[in-house]
């Protein structure tokens, strides 16, 4: 997947668009699911932080791509580890780059002094 297929894919925001197709290039994966995919992505580090070495979009957010469908891992990681869809932007709330462990991520509603 080429950084101009990634940013064909997602929106001036980083976001992926809903129903984003991104053409089979790329590196070949043998993942059964979006967790499979994102897990051939992630390397676990110290600090309880999450390593993305995937792919990332334009502006530097890891996406991750799976039977031609395009999401940001950050959305992704957020939606398993508060079991809930973010509302707005999705960042990481620590200093490690492109951390994509999901306690360390925060949509706009936790950003806001909302609950998680």
């Amino acid at each position: 997947m080429t950084e101009e297929e990634i940013a064909a894919a997602l929106d001036s925001a980083g976001e992926a668009r809903p129903g984003a197709s991104v053409p089979g290039r790329g590196r070949r994966s043998s993942a059964q699911s979006w967790e499979d995919a994102f897990a051939e992505r992630t390397v676990a580090v110290e600090g309880g932080h999450l390593h993305w070495s995937g792919s990332t979009g334009q502006r530097g957010t890891p996406v991750v791509a799976w039977r031609g469908q395009v999401e940001t891992a950050y959305r992704l990681s957020f939606r398993w580890h508060h079991g809930r869809e973010p509302e707005g932007n999705v960042r990481p709330t620590c200093d490690y780059p492109c951390c994509v462990a999901g306690g360390h991520l925060a949509d706009r509603v936790i950003r806001e002094g909302g609950a998680a």
